[in-house]
């Protein structure tokens, strides 16, 4: 048996969700999207219904009417296959490594400074040692390195020295091929590849309604080369693209994505549903920021907007540390927000990023990985057997008092029951005034031995390795003539 766990999330009613999608409809219907697109996207969009101007692209009624024809149907099909209802969020904790940093907080001193190749290097010795699996980004783009060509060495520096290659977003179209012939060779085949392309070639979106060149050229060419569909990627960031109000953010949010949708239709005949607003900027410091209780209610309220129009059931996940430093305010930010996603029904954990993914450090990945082991003892497996009840040892202890520390049982059984942190102190305060310690220097020791131990897990050959870093070589070359 496990434990379940979620609660039930709601902002707005139905009736004033509908009222909200009105007005994103006549915003969508109003404004057009100006996209510095090749001819052959445009032509896309031409033969899909949308009228296009110059950079300006507009969407008449018709395909406004087959786009929301097509939402429409997508919830309908949600409703017959669930019948409206989802089943219990998974009781499985899964902790991921994200971030895309050009700065460190360094192990020893705690000071920020920029990341480097081998920084990265160390990160991912250090997280395959943690035996950490997933990793949705980087951590790490060094800044050593040629700066045209950062994408393209962050990926094959991950190749190089980890277990398995791990996502890496493709920012030039220049170095989408270095991506493909790099990953080529570490899985054997362009069929490999193009079933799993690891690395991300998104179409990204500058709320409000801008497309650049570069972003439209590396979607594209990912699809001619690889077969992918076009992703548009939209993080939109209230208070500066965007309004700073729940429901006005909600509108433009909603708009943008049908509009999307809209293109993705044309393209490749997908949707890909209703984005939530994901950053707002801090009115007291002028920054933006991705953790909160405001971001929460943006963030919640463009996952009701997705569930009222395609199905399924609002959802909430929030991970941003403003902390740039491992602090107090780290641990406790991480901790809210981690709190928070468990019980809305989130079951991963984002580890080891500050200043929402702009700063990686090693002490908080493995603070936050014994933030992950608490969760995941949460959610363990509880036996309810003959011999985890202890019938007799019950029967045989009750009349001697509270003995239960002297059984058997205990012995056999406080490793698996009891959570047992390395840097949470759970001693009485007089054990602890004896021998006084700090979690965060505890966790700094830690995250010292570990990357002093930890081992480069990369499976490659030495003549793959070798013609990756060949690769490498003609990466910055390409870059260098610029």
């Amino acid at each position: 048996m496990r434990m379940r766990m979620r609660m039930e999330l709601e902002l707005f009613e139905e009736g004033e969700l509908e009222r909200l999608f009105q007005q994103a409809i006549q915003v969508w219907r109003e404004i057009s999207f100006r996209i510095q697109g090749t001819d052959e996207f445009f032509d896309y969009l031409r033969g899909f219904g949308c009228r296009v101007d110059g950079e300006r692209v507009w969407f008449p009624e018709g395909v406004i009417e087959e786009t929301l024809a097509r939402v429409a149907a997508e919830k309908e099909k949600w409703l017959g296959e669930s019948g409206g209802k989802e089943e219990w969020p998974a009781s499985k904790l899964e902790m991921f490594t994200h971030g895309q940093a050009l700065h460190i907080c360094d192990l020893e001193s705690n000071e920020l400074r920029p990341a480097t190749e081998a920084d990265l290097v160390a990160w991912c010795h250090l997280v395959d040692a943690l035996g950490v699996e997933l990793r949705t980004h980087p951590t790490f783009i060094p800044t050593d390195v040629a700066r045209g060509a950062a994408d393209f060495h962050t990926f094959a520096t991950i190749i190089l020295n980890s277990r398995r290659a791990h996502r890496v977003s493709v920012y030039s179209a220049r170095m989408l091929p270095f991506f493909i012939e790099a990953w080529r060779l570490s899985e054997g085949s362009i069929e490999a590849v193009e079933r799993d392309p690891v690395f991300a070639a998104k179409c990204w979106v500058n709320a409000p309604c801008m497309i650049t060149r570069e972003n439209i050229e590396v979607a594209m060419e990912a699809r001619r080369l690889l077969g992918t569909p076009v992703t548009f990627g939209h993080m939109p960031v209230a208070g500066a693209a965007g309004p700073i109000t729940v429901a006005g953010s909600l509108v433009q949010n909603t708009a943008e994505s049908l509009a999307l949708n809209a293109m993705s239709l044309a393209i490749d005949n997908r949707t890909q549903g209703i984005t939530s607003t994901s950053a707002l900027i801090d009115m007291k410091d002028l920054a933006h920021r991705q953790s909160g209780p405001d971001l929460a209610l943006h963030m919640l309220a463009g996952s009701e907007m997705h569930a009222h129009l395609f199905g399924g059931r609002p959802r909430i996940g929030i991970s941003g540390v403003a902390a740039p430093t491992v602090s107090p305010q780290s641990v406790y930010e991480k901790g809210m927000s981690a709190a928070f996603n468990i019980a809305a029904g989130q079951r991963q954990l984002g580890i080891g990023c500050l200043a929402f993914s702009d700063v990686g450090s090693p002490v908080q990945l493995v603070l936050d990985h014994e933030m992950g082991g608490y969760f995941r003892h949460l959610f363990r497996e509880v036996d309810a057997g003959d011999e985890h009840v202890g019938l007799e040892t019950i029967l045989e202890t009750i009349p001697r008092g509270a003995f239960f520390l002297e059984s058997e049982q205990t012995a056999r059984f406080f490793r698996e029951e009891c959570w047992l942190p390395a840097f949470v102190d759970h001693r009485v305060p007089l054990a602890w005034a004896r021998d006084p310690s700090d979690m965060i220097e505890r966790a700094r020791v830690r995250a010292r031995e570990l990357r002093d131990a930890a081992e480069n897990q990369c499976p490659l050959p030495e003549t793959t390795q070798r013609q990756i870093r060949e690769l490498i070589k003609e990466a910055d070359a390409l870059v260098e003539t610029d």
